[in-house]
């Protein structure tokens, strides 16, 4: 596989960017957060009348309700905000090969897609998934609890909502103790960001204790929730029409919710259906009755403009009645734009815009107690950027700065092409332009937009010689579930914002703004995906990569093949020499390869021969490849992350590997046809162990002959993905029947749509009801390090070529397994192999469906829950030798 690998001030400038310029999707409809249209100045106009913001807290990408942030964001037009505590990193994937952290930049941008749906603003804490965990305690301790505690108080104290809203909470040890985790620590974090005794530090960066209003945590995914007090519970719905939008909330939801795609999320929009969520309050510093304050999320809390003024008490009356004036002229505003229509609200915005910044100005002579003019301030700045923002809207102002090349390094020229057009007539002006992030300076002359007739300013600028390689800003540290975060980069934003702007001067209305706009190179994708955009990538000058990260060389001697990609970046053609640093001793031949570039962007690939020294010891050991030009070395790469639905970003690595002496036997004679599934990093380690991989085709599977095949193997979700592979499955069974061994690698439950095993089973069993996640529930074990109990210890899987002894099962990462197969309900021609069990309460008793075995004819059908797909990527020393036993199978009659 190649890879194309003080707080409150830096939080809030950062914010600007990356939160109030829209930027565009890769879809051709424009998403609600991007519509500069009659409907954007209705949602802008409801977000000025109001200062209520909602804050949701959840463990991974996908636990939020989007349904409720988009309802609350467009009906009441107030804040909403999702604190994510992971990346999901630790997860599957259903569209692609990314596992781990580029798995994490993917989730990611996929909240972010989603948000340009939902329209909820994304931060993040330090937590890293590392999987499925049974167990709150093992989740506290990986994740070091008080650091997840201080970056949620964090964005409490940061975003200062008014209600918060946790995920799953059921205060037991019940199910994925990653949600049970994540809500107990927010419901801490809820009483702590008031307390200036905790987390001082972050009191002495700038930050101000707050004490939000409500804390609700979410009861489950139906309207009841068990054992609690009914008064304790709040039900919300998105079945609510929106008349600007056209579609009701749980549509637009169901929408924002299908971004998730690497997550297998339905793709199909919700039909108008009531769709009720419980939420049960768990704490309040209101005194009113529970039952009253249940009847909506905000009972109770007055979120109108005029309750500025509670933060204002003791100060003088001229700020209740600047306050209650700025309040009626938005009102007049919103009447404007219900009678007269856009061009009513753009007349009435400029005097709501003055008002605000007369009041801002003023507010310092009008209370004198510091902390209650923060507060009011902290909330007249966000009404100051939506007025500004509507003022845009409501001039159909769209701005375009667009660069001529997207992946740029230190030192190139680029051109900048900055366009705006003004769509609602005269009124708008360009006052100036300063770009930001390149070398050097550049003027654009100011100029009004008049009538239909765009801005242009055309520069060419130069990105800095040292400037930063664009990628993500944390990082796993070894031994580690929390992240280390770069302290350059803003805290918890989802990417680091990019240093290639313009800040732009308007005048509109004849009031001055200032707005900053990232740079973008906009391209065409795939006839799917039409236009692409994408901010500027900082990449190395000559991008190197290897083609895996890690080399098996089992038994020792072998020699194994290592490809290395080299992509020049720079605009000038030339050559590069490649080479390898080897530890002493190894070999690689050819010890020097030169690459010739005629243009840029262009991919060279060199295939080198590494060989061990005689009586290597089975270990670890380094490789880097290097490539050098005109002096200078470079030995980092990028794994390019993009999908339609997602920007383009990149997981800059350095061009690093592991080459892994393994003590076992190789297999040989070995040739396997190998069915893709999804995020299947598998068959370079079934080749490295000395098999003949060939990729099945789907007309191969309709028609070949299979019988050349030692092995068929599917690929991790095969089932789930590949239309073909369950079309013909009967291929593979009639393949078995003759003699052939077939390994299905795990599958969902779409595994269980038909019969696609040799005998009737499932993968999981059957549930009494339908769940969340369908009508089946399958055995995982999370404990990687959990006892593995052999069953059948004569079996060839155990002994040939190699014996699978208690240091197989050490060393594993994340998990043991997972959707494991159903034999207890099964026909009883499936055999359980292994056993194995969780340490955890939560998930008691031993678990059988690990590795399954049917005999079927002269052959066999093997089923494995096992994680190889993880472990093998992972240089797993103890999952090479049980995928070479199982790859030797095809060369073994089964066992009568």
């Amino acid at each position: 596989m190649t890879r194309l690998r003080s707080l409150a001030a830096v939080a809030a400038a950062a914010l600007v960017l990356a939160l109030t310029v829209p930027a565009h999707t890769q879809y051709r409809f424009r998403p609600i957060a991007e519509a500069p249209d009659h409907a954007a100045v209705g949602l802008k106009l409801r977000e000025l009348g109001t200062i209520g913001s909602l804050m949701m807290t959840t463990a991974h990408p996908d636990d939020e309700n989007n349904a409720m942030l988009a309802r609350y964001k467009f009906e009441r037009g107030m804040r909403t905000t999702l604190v994510t505590a992971t990346r999901g990193n630790g997860g599957q994937n259903e569209i692609g090969p990314e596992i781990f952290e580029s798995l994490a930049v993917l989730r990611t941008e996929e909240l972010l897609a989603a948000h340009r749906v939902d329209g909820a603003e994304q931060y993040f804490a330090r937590a890293v998934d590392f999987g499925f965990s049974f167990s709150r305690d093992e989740t506290f301790q990986r994740w070091h609890r008080d650091k997840i505690l201080e970056d949620y108080v964090y964005w409490i104290r940061t975003i200062r909502p008014d209600v918060i809203v946790g995920f799953l909470w059921d205060h037991t040890q019940g199910g994925g103790q990653h949600h049970q985790a994540s809500s107990n620590i927010t419901a801490e974090a809820f009483r702590a960001a008031a307390d200036p005794a905790k987390f001082p530090e972050q009191i002495t960066r700038g930050l101000r204790p707050w004490q939000a209003s409500k804390f609700y945590y979410t009861g489950g995914f139906g309207q009841s929730v068990a054992n609690v007090p009914a008064e304790t519970i709040c039900r919300v719905d998105g079945h609510v029409f929106d008349p600007l939008l056209g579609r009701t909330y749980n549509e637009i939801g169901s929408e924002a919710r299908s971004m998730h795609m690497c997550q297998g999320m339905p793709q199909l929009v919700s039909l108008p259906a009531a769709q009720p969520r419980a939420y049960v309050l768990e704490d309040s510093v209101l005194t009113t009755p529970k039952a009253e304050q249940n009847k909506e999320l905000f009972a109770g809390i007055d979120t109108s403009l005029r309750s500025l003024a509670r933060f204002g008490r003791g100060g003088s009356p001229a700020l209740g009645l600047a306050i209650e004036s700025l309040e009626g002229q938005v009102r007049n505003a919103q009447t404007a734009f219900e009678t007269k229509g856009v061009a009513g609200a753009r007349a009435a915005l400029p005097q709501v815009l003055v008002t605000i910044r007369a009041l801002r100005a003023q507010i310092g002579n009008m209370h004198p107690d510091e902390g209650a003019r923060y507060e009011v301030d902290f909330r007249l700045a966000q009404k100051e950027k939506q007025a500004e923002e509507a003022l845009r809207l409501a001039s159909g102002l769209k701005v375009d700065l667009l660069a001529d090349d997207g992946l740029v390094v230190g030192g190139q020229a680029t051109k900048l092409t900055l366009r705006a057009f003004a769509g609602a007539g005269d009124g708008v002006a360009v006052k100036n332009v300063e770009f930001t992030g390149f070398d050097g300076s550049a003027a654009c002359a100011a100029a009004p937009i008049e009538g239909l007739k765009p801005f242009a300013c055309d520069v060419t600028l130069n990105v800095p010689a040292k400037a930063k390689l664009t990628t993500a800003y944390w990082k796993r540290l070894p031994d580690r579930d929390y992240y280390d975060f770069d302290p350059e980069a803003p805290f918890g934003l989802p990417f680091e914002p990019t240093p290639f702007t313009a800040k732009v001067t308007f005048t509109i209305g004849g009031q001055d703004q200032v707005v900053t706009y990232p740079v973008q190179f906009r391209h065409e994708g795939n006839v799917f995906s039409g236009e692409k955009r994408q901010e500027l990538l900082v990449v190395p000058a000559l991008a190197v990569t290897l083609g895996a990260d890690v080399v098996a060389f089992p038994g020792g001697g072998q020699t194994r093949a290592l490809d290395i990609t080299v992509i020049n970046h720079g605009k000038k053609a030339g050559s590069a020499a490649v080479t390898l640093k080897l530890p002493a001793g190894w070999t690689a031949a050819p010890a020097s390869e030169t690459v010739t570039f005629a243009r840029e962007d262009e991919a060279r690939q060199v295939r080198f021969a590494v060989t061990p020294p005689a009586g290597a010891k089975p270990g670890r050991y380094d490789v880097t490849a290097v490539a050098s030009r005109d002096g200078e070395s470079f030995s980092q790469g990028y794994e390019a992350i993009e999908y339609p639905h997602i920007r383009r970003r990149h997981l800059v690595s350095d061009a690093a590997g592991s080459l892994k002496v393994l003590d076992l036997k190789p297999v040989t004679g070995v040739t396997v046809g190998y069915i893709m599934g999804v995020g299947d990093q598998v068959p370079p380690a079934l080749e490295q162990l000395g098999a003949t991989v060939e990729f099945l085709t789907p007309a191969q599977l309709a028609s070949a002959d299979l019988s050349k095949y030692s092995v068929v193997m599917t690929g991790v979700r095969a089932y789930e993905r590949r239309t073909d592979l369950r079309a013909y499955n009967q291929r593979l069974l009639d393949y078995a029947a003759k003699g052939g061994t077939v390994i299905v690698q795990y599958n969902k439950f779409e595994f269980n749509d038909a019969q696609y095993g040799p005998y009737p089973g499932t993968v999981g069993r059957p549930s009494a009801q339908a769940g969340p996640f369908g009508r089946f529930n399958a055995d995982r074990v999370t404990d990687e390090n959990a006892p593995v109990k052999v069953l059948v210890p004569t079996h060839p899987v155990f002994t040939t070529p190699n014996r699978i002894g208690e240091d197989a099962w050490k060393g594993w990462v994340q998990e043991r397994g997972l959707y494991f197969f159903g034999t207890e309900a099964a026909d009883k021609q499936y055999v359980d192999l292994v056993e194995m069990a969780d340490p955890f309460p939560n998930n008691p008793g031993p678990k059988r469906g690990a590795l399954v075995e049917a005999k079927v004819g002269q052959g066999r059908w093997i089923y494995v829950g096992l994680n190889l797909w993880r472990q093998l990527p992972a240089g797993t020393d103890g999952a090479y030798a049980l995928t070479a036993n199982l790859l030797s199978l095809g060369k073994a009659s089964p066992a009568r």
